[in-house]
């Protein structure tokens, strides 16, 4: 596409400076992700908000739950060859199954709320 016929492009970059995403690419080494990744704002605001009720809890360990979870369904996906985006995530928040959405482009690996796309 020509530049000049663009009359303004919104970012990843943009959407970080916003807060829209959240880079979080420094936590994602110990899960085996090899890509830049971003969650959305959203769900960085569910897993840093914690109920008393959820004793034990931190929002490191929430955010290696869904990056752990995130990495197994890449992973079986490329065993199986399925390129099929956005992959299906289903990890345990608040006591409670919550399905993300994973979506790997060019910019690398964003993990979202359905409702956020």
């Amino acid at each position: 596409m020509d530049d000049e016929n663009i009359i303004f492009r919104y970012t990843r970059e943009n959407a970080i400076d916003d807060g829209v995403l959240v880079a979080i690419t420094e936590q994602i080494e110990e899960t085996g992700i090899r890509v830049p990744t971003v969650i959305t704002g959203h769900l960085h605001q569910v897993l840093e908000d914690i109920p008393k009720t959820s004793a034990g809890q931190d929002y490191r360990g929430r955010l290696h739950d869904v990056l752990w979870m995130t990495f197994l369904k890449l992973k079986a996906m490329q065993a199986i060859r399925n390129d099929e985006f956005p992959a299906l995530v289903d990890v345990i928040i608040d006591g409670r199954k919550q399905t993300l959405w994973a979506v790997v482009d060019g910019d690398g690996l964003t993990i979202m709320f359905p409702e956020d796309y």
